[in-house]
């Protein structure tokens, strides 16, 4: 999981809510897509396309879901169902592709908020202690640091054999490759590129190298 860093909310959703009578997240995506689009596409930008929570890519519109961290469907947070500031987030499919290509596949195949459904989390991006929250082993497991953190694992199946192979084929990369300025790698994957695109479970890779070259990072940082 990646602290976010939220932007202001688009104007066209401060418009529409503003200005239409009884503005609701239900009524958005039913009668007014093009905002609901707009909103999209700006959560995702200012995530640098990774999901909210597993950081996988997030790419176009159809592949990109509008997360509610305080569920919607709950009484006590309705009235943030539009909240772009402290409540909406950018998803992934949690799974759903792989799930249609195999019918193999079962509900506990799939992850993010489409698993977590109207559950709450105790620890999600907007909290800028997320990161230091998750590790991340060799073989692609996420392990929690404290109950909250191994909760919310659970909660959003974290831990699902499609995210664990996909973290196992990233990290692996990096240990097949001669990486040479492990600096230089660890404050690249803080960045985005040209393109405006985080690389695809940066802060699991970011967390590899915390915990298997540390050393390196340490005498780099004191050249």
């Amino acid at each position: 999981m990646k602290f976010i860093k939220k932007n202001t909310t688009p104007v066209e959703l401060y418009t529409y809510k503003t200005t239409t009578p009884n503005p609701n997240y239900k009524d958005l995506i039913k009668n007014h897509s093009n905002i609901a689009d707009i909103v999209r596409l700006s959560l995702a930008d200012e995530q640098g396309y990774i999901c909210c929570y597993c950081g996988r890519r997030i790419d176009g519109i159809e592949h990109t879901r509008i997360e509610h961290i305080f569920p919607k469907s709950l009484p006590d947070f309705q009235s943030m169902d539009l909240d772009y500031e402290n409540n909406l987030l950018a998803a992934c499919d949690g799974g759903k592709q792989e799930r249609k290509s195999d019918p193999m596949k079962t509900i506990n195949d799939l992850f993010c908020d489409v698993f977590k459904d109207d559950k709450i989390i105790p620890i999600h991006p907007l909290n800028p202690i997320c990161e230091d929250k998750f590790l991340y082993d060799e073989n692609g497991d996420i392990l929690g640091v404290g109950s909250d953190a191994e909760v919310t694992i659970k909660l959003l199946n974290l831990n699902s054999v499609i995210l664990k192979n996909k973290r196992k084929a990233a990290i692996k990369y990096y240990k097949d490759y001669p990486v040479l300025d492990w600096q230089y790698e660890y404050e690249k994957l803080s960045q985005k590129d040209a393109t405006g695109k985080y690389e695809e479970f940066c802060f699991v890779l970011q967390k590899y190298i915390e915990m298997f070259h540390g050393t390196a990072l340490k005498q780099t940082a004191t050249v």
